[in-house]
């Protein structure tokens, strides 16, 4: 539920930017600052927060996080100034960087072999059905009530703060340390990375600065790995070929997500549909992600981390092409089709980049490789959504989507190879 929380973070917001624009008196490009603002902190904070998971145990962090998250947005719904909201929703986008990494680094440490794998299929359909109720949650609220409600919606977080005291582990890991250096490489990496994508929104300088922090900051942070293999940059997951291919699978299934949000609604909405009737497209992909963990729970267990990653982004490929020709027709039952597809290619992809990802470190640096995969799913994600909103209007929706394709089809390919031998480590380490 709270991943799920933090995309709705974005979904719900976008659709409530014509009317947020309307009443600070801005354009909605300048709007869109206050989707962009959190989209950067969310991926920033990501990595960093995981790192502290490790530190500090979960508990503590997610609590912490979520209370920046909830004060954030009920600040965020009272301001009357762009610059003011801008302000409450980069906080506010810090604050949800905890859930994430650290929810992820919670089901590793409570579950284990086929009840894992159980646990993270249920996270994936309850975090991709609230994503997916976004949009809608998003209209039913705006239109009646106006923009401020949509931007307290993390409120309602409040309710679980019980659940997560009570249930989450607070162990911290002996030996996990900080790693101040790389944290800054990373993080500097990561702002360069959301940046780079912000050129329609932030400018063409500010997206060149961006691309210069990400081509300086990366290749360093990487090599840092060697000095410090326990570091915020784990050794042990740049050697592990199945998990560097499953960063590529967190961006290539998240790039698909996010873009088709962007293009389906859009495209219909130049149809003439309302804002409710598009985000009811949505609704079949939503109430399947919530039965979706009863099939990719047990298909996960029987064809293992490895080949479901590339059914899972074979069939996420397939769903993007099937949205791109349903919005080319104008056919609303080929999109509904494609929203399914995707959310089923979900529900078995995540939790199995998830499993490779945390078995190739040791559980010391568990917590940071977690953020580092958070981070790639959510720069995935701005990815596709702006390279759609980019090609979207010069190109036309259909081939936006069809171009996005590439990504996901990039990834199948990577799972369809062979995988090198990954050295085997203490297993003490990986207890």
């Amino acid at each position: 539920m709270l991943f799920g929380i933090t995309g709705l973070g974005s979904a719900a917001v976008a659709v409530a930017l014509p009317t947020l624009a309307d009443d600070l008196e801005v354009s909605t490009g300048r709007a869109a600052l206050v989707v962009s603002c959190y989209s950067l902190a969310l991926a920033v904070g990501s990595a960093v927060c995981g790192r502290l998971g490790d530190l500090l145990g979960i508990r503590l962090p997610l609590l912490v996080g979520l209370a920046i998250m909830v004060t954030a947005a009920s600040a965020g719904a009272l301001v009357d100034s762009l610059p003011a909201l801008v302000v409450t929703r980069t906080l506010q986008g810090l604050g949800a960087s905890a859930a994430p990494a650290l929810t992820l680094a919670a089901v590793q440490a409570l579950f284990a072999g086929d009840a894992r794998a159980r646990a993270l299929a249920t996270y994936a359909g309850i975090g991709g059905t609230v994503n997916a109720l976004g949009p809608v949650i998003g209209s039913a609220l705006v239109d009646p009530f106006g923009w401020r409600p949509v931007v307290a919606i993390p409120v309602a977080t409040l309710a679980l703060a019980p659940f997560v005291w009570r249930v989450l582990p607070s162990d911290r890991q002996a030996g996990a340390t900080l790693d101040p250096v790389g944290t800054l490489l990373v993080a500097r990496a990561a702002l360069g990375a959301v940046l780079s994508l912000q050129a329609a929104t932030l400018g063409p300088p500010v997206a060149l600065v961006g691309l210069a922090l990400l081509v300086l900051a990366t290749p360093t942070a990487v090599l840092r790995s060697r000095r410090v293999p326990t570091g915020i940059v784990p050794a042990a997951l740049l050697r592990s070929d199945a998990a560097v291919r499953s960063l590529l699978t967190a961006a290539s299934l998240s790039s698909a997500w996010f873009g088709m949000l962007v293009a389906v609604p859009t495209s219909f909405a130049g149809r003439g549909w309302t804002g409710v009737q598009v985000g009811l497209l949505l609704v079949p992909a939503a109430v399947l992600g919530v039965v979706a963990p009863r099939i990719t729970g047990p298909l996960l267990i029987r064809l293992g981390a490895v080949r479901s990653q590339l059914v899972a982004t074979t069939g996420v490929t397939a769903a993007v092409l099937l949205a791109a020709l349903g919005t080319a027709a104008g056919q609303p039952a080929l999109v509904v089709a494609a929203t399914l597809a995707l959310m089923l290619s979900f529900g078995l992809g995540q939790p199995a980049m998830t499993t490779l990802v945390a078995d190739s470190v040791p559980r010391v640096t568990r917590g940071g490789a977690l953020g580092l995969l958070t981070l790639c799913f959510l720069l995935g994600g701005s990815l596709g959504a702006a390279a759609v909103g980019g090609l979207g209007d010069a190109l036309g929706w259909p081939r936006a989507l069809a171009l996005l394709a590439a990504l996901p089809a990039i990834g199948a390919l990577a799972f369809a190879r062979p995988l090198r031998p990954t050295p085997i480590l203490d297993t003490q380490e990986h207890a």
